[in-house]
C-alpha cells in the first residue's frame, strides 16, 4: 500500500491491501500467512482476485465482528449468575448410583 501525505485523507473503502500487507497487519509470517489467507473461516475472501486484494473497510468490519464475538464469549464465562465450578464438578461422574441400605 503506497500512500503519501499529499494524497489527502484516506477512505478505507478505497484502500486495497495486497496479501503481504494483510499478513503484515496481522503479524503473520509468509508461510503461515498464505495458509491463513486461504482459510475463509479465518479471513474474509478477497474482493479482487488475480492478484488477490482485500479492502481495508471489509477487514476492519471483520475485525469488529471477531472482537464482538470474543467479548460475548468472555462475558458468558464471566457471567455472575453462573455457578462456580468446584473440584467435584471436574471429576468424572459415577456410572452407578449408590443403593440406599
Amino acid at each position: 500500500m503506497d500512500w503519501s501525505p499529499d494524497d489527502g485523507p484516506l477512505d478505507p473503502r478505497h484502500i486495497f491491501l495486497h496479501a503481504s500487507d494483510v499478513m503484515h497487519r496481522y503479524g503473520w509470517g509468509k508461510t503461515k500467512g498464505y495458509q491463513n489467507l486461504k482459510d475463509r473461516d479465518l479471513v474474509p475472501p478477497p474482493v479482487m482476485t488475480h492478484p488477490d486484494r482485500w479492502r481495508l473497510d471489509q477487514l476492519l468490519a471483520w475485525e469488529e465482528r471477531r472482537m464482538a464475538t470474543a467479548e460475548a464469549s468472555l462475558q458468558s464465562l464471566l457471567d455472575p449468575d453462573r455457578r462456580p465450578e468446584t473440584v467435584t464438578d471436574l471429576l468424572p461422574q459415577p456410572k452407578r448410583r449408590r443403593r440406599s441400605a
